[in-house]
C-alpha cells in the first residue's frame, strides 16, 4: 500500500536505523549505507572529509535514498508464497557539503538525536573530531513510501539505544 502522508513518511524515516544513499557514478549508481538524521525537509549524513562519497557529491549533487523499518520475511509453503512485511521510503534530493559551522553542529545534532533521542544535554563534539568530519545536508525533493504485508499503520517511533547486556 502506497504511503503519501508526509507525517507518516517522516515517521518511517525517524524509525529507520540506516539510510541507503545513492550517488551518481559512472557507469552505475554508487549506493552506501549511512547513519543519518532528519531535520525538517533535510537529511543530514556525515563522514570523512575526503573520499568517494564527497567526490561524487561534488561532481553531481543529485542523490537518491531509501530507508526501511520493521522488515520481516515470512516463509510460505513454496518458493512463490514467501512475502515481506515492513515500511519503506524512497526519495530524491540535492546534497551539499555544509560549510557553515552552526549548520554543521545542527546536522550532527540531528544525527545524534536520531540514534539517541533520550539525550538530555546537547552533545559535545571534540574539536579534532569536528575538524576531520564532513557534514552533508540533503534537501528532500521527493518522498514516497510503501507499507508491505500487514506492517503496522504507523512506525514504531524513534530508534532506541540498545542495552549491550
Amino acid at each position: 500500500m502506497r504511503i503519501t502522508d508526509r507525517a507518516a513518511l517522516d515517521g518511517i524515516l525517524r524509525a529507520a536505523p540506516i539510510l541507503y544513499l545513492a550517488l551518481n557514478a559512472d557507469p552505475a549508481p554508487y549506493v552506501i549505507p549511512v547513519c543519518f538524521g532528519v531535520d525538517g525537509d533535510r537529511l543530514y549524513v556525515h563522514g570523512a572529509a575526503a573520499g568517494m562519497k564527497i567526490d561524487l557529491i561534488r561532481a553531481n549533487p543529485f542523490v537518491g535514498f531509501s530507508a526501511c523499518t520493521d522488515v520481516a520475511i515470512r516463509a510460505g509453503a513454496d518458493a512463490c508464497s514467501f512475502t515481506a512485511s515492513g515500511m519503506s521510503v524512497a526519495g530524491t534530493g540535492r546534497a551539499r557539503i555544509v560549510e557553515d559551522g552552526k549548520e554543521r553542529i545542527r546536522g550532527l545534532d540531528a544525527i545524534v538525536r536520531h540514534y539517541h533521542s533520550e539525550a538530555g544535554a546537547p552533545p559535545v563534539y571534540r574539536p579534532q573530531s569536528l575538524a576531520r568530519t564532513c557534514v552533508i545536508a540533503i534537501h528532500i525533493a521527493t518522498l514516497q513510501g510503501k507499507r508491505m504485508g500487514g506492517a503496522p499503520e504507523s512506525p514504531p517511533g524513534p530508534i532506541r539505544k540498545q542495552d549491550p547486556t
